[in-house]
């Protein structure tokens, strides 16, 4: 009888966020591309859901039974990609994926930690639980250089860590007919020049809405341009975006009402001039088309991703200036050929850098 090789991923999966949907998509893609034998589950929140949209076994990540058999039976565990090593949205979280890591460890299990963001980790317990754990793994990827100076501070010792980029750089768009048609059944016009905004709720950032909304009016009325408001997390990007727009004085601020896949808002985001966005993935979906941006930082992992890109436009929410804003926008729209430049002769070494996680992840598949 064959063996058949199999690996368990760990990650925010099963949430209808947009961001880890398209790292589970690559991260399976680029996966089978090398073994389409090779037998992948996942840890999720809905896994009926999980495997209807992946070519993959999906268990219920808040089963602990399911999760240790899950772990016991599997030949490798992957952990990420993501931003799954923080404590800013809670120490629950993160001490969720690093016992799922020591777990698989005392089973004797290879560990790779891929292509994670981390940090920051602001609890000194929690800071001593991950240099535990990150001690203990087989392997780390880091997704930006940030990440690796975060795991420097944090004492880590590991022999085997390496800067790579995020899976979603593999991914590739929609073709154009079916991103018509989406343009098309959202009444968005396709005469004229397009700016992306992606944005999302964050309670320390005052008048956001506001904010955002005086941003569009100028920018509708400074460059003719239309708006286009891209959610990314459901529903709540779309609840924040509707208060947006509610907001905006001018014509010509538009909305994507449905919700779409990975690859619909990636061929969206093509056809973009620009994009001003918050979602660290928005912002990667951009750099995979070569599409200019502004960042609005809420979390250290924006910023790291905006520097590994050579895209240092940005401005942070929490202390948000419309007219810095604005001077940022206006920097890189005045300046978008030459930007949309610096990103295509880097796209192709992004990429190579996605798949070197494939490569080592297959180094430790025993």
């Amino acid at each position: 009888m064959k063996y058949v090789k199999s690996v368990l991923m760990s990650g925010y999966y099963g949430f209808d966020n947009s961001g880890d949907d398209a790292i589970l998509k690559a991260v399976v893609k680029d996966l089978k591309k090398l073994n389409d034998d090779l037998s992948i589950t996942v840890l999720s929140k809905n896994p009926k859901k999980t495997e209807e949209m992946y070519p993959v076994k999906a268990v219920n990540r808040f089963s602990i039974r399911d999760v240790i058999n899950a772990i016991k039976s599997t030949t490798m565990l992957i952990s990420g990609g993501g931003s799954l090593l923080q404590d800013v949205t809670s120490s629950r979280s993160l001490w969720y994926y690093l016992a799922v890591m020591a777990i698989a460890k005392m089973y004797n299990k290879p560990v790779m930690v891929y292509a994670n963001g981390i940090g920051p980790i602001n609890k000194k317990f929690n800071r001593y639980l991950t240099k535990l754990v990150l001690n203990k793994v087989d392997i780390i990827t880091l997704r930006d250089n940030m990440s690796k100076d975060y795991v420097e501070d944090l004492n880590v010792k590991n022999k085997e860590i390496y800067v790579t980029a995020d899976p979603v750089f593999t991914l590739e768009p929609s073709p154009k007919n079916i991103i018509d048609n989406i343009f098309s059944d959202e009444g968005i016009p396709r005469e004229g020049q397009l700016i992306g905004i992606s944005v999302r709720e964050w309670k320390k950032a005052e008048n956001l809405e506001e904010r955002i909304a005086s941003t569009i009016d100028y920018l509708i009325n400074t460059y003719g341009v239309s708006v286009v408001l891209i959610p990314m997390h459901y529903p709540e990007d779309m609840e924040f975006s509707k208060s947006v727009l509610n907001l905006v004085n001018e014509k010509g601020c538009y909305l994507l009402k449905k919700k779409y896949s990975v690859e619909e808002i990636m061929g969206v985001i093509r056809e973009l001039d620009i994009i001003v966005a918050m979602r660290l993935h928005s912002l990667i979906y951009a750099a995979t088309q070569s599409i200019p941006m502004v960042g609005l930082v809420y979390d250290p992992k924006v910023e790291g991703i905006l520097n590994s890109i050579g895209m240092k436009y940005m401005t942070n929410v929490e202390d948000l200036q419309v007219e810095d804003l604005i001077s940022n926008i206006d920097y890189v729209w005045n300046n978008k050929e030459d930007l949309k430049s610096d990103l295509e002769n880097i796209e192709e070494e992004l990429k190579k850098l996605a798949l070197k996680n494939v490569k080592l992840a297959y180094e430790k598949l025993r």
